[in-house]
């Protein structure tokens, strides 16, 4: 009898470190996502407010099925169901779709209007 109820604490406990472990897991990757898809956001921005400051920026991002436009002075990013945007101090009107690589984003300011190619 001792055994069987040993089995069955056993049992329970392992059955509930593993619920709670998915739980934990299941939890932190949309977390894990937003975060990157900011960081990669605040980057990609960084180098459009430099480009309109100086002329030109390069930033390198791993970048899987994104978008990146800009309108009107705000480039909107997204990747990984997030979209995020933000003001450059330029006016901008770029849109990019599906971008999937380690791209090299180069940001210029050609007249007056900030300018985006994507190389891989």
């Amino acid at each position: 009898m001792v055994e069987v109820i040993e089995y069955l604490l056993v049992f329970g406990i392992t059955v509930s470190l593993s619920a709670f472990s998915i739980l934990i897991v299941g939890g932190s990757l949309p977390i894990l996502d937003q975060s990157q898809a900011k960081a990669q956001m605040d980057q990609i921005a960084g180098a459009a407010d430099l480009a309109a400051l100086k002329g030109n920026a390069t930033v390198i991002l791993p970048l899987s099925d994104a978008s990146i436009a800009c309108s009107r002075g705000v480039m909107t990013f997204s990747s990984s169901g997030q979209s995020l945007s933000s003001p450059v101090g330029s006016p901008c009107g770029f849109r990019l779709t599906s971008v999937s690589c380690l791209c090299k984003l180069v940001f210029t300011q050609d007249r007056g209007e900030l300018e985006l190619m994507v190389e891989s």
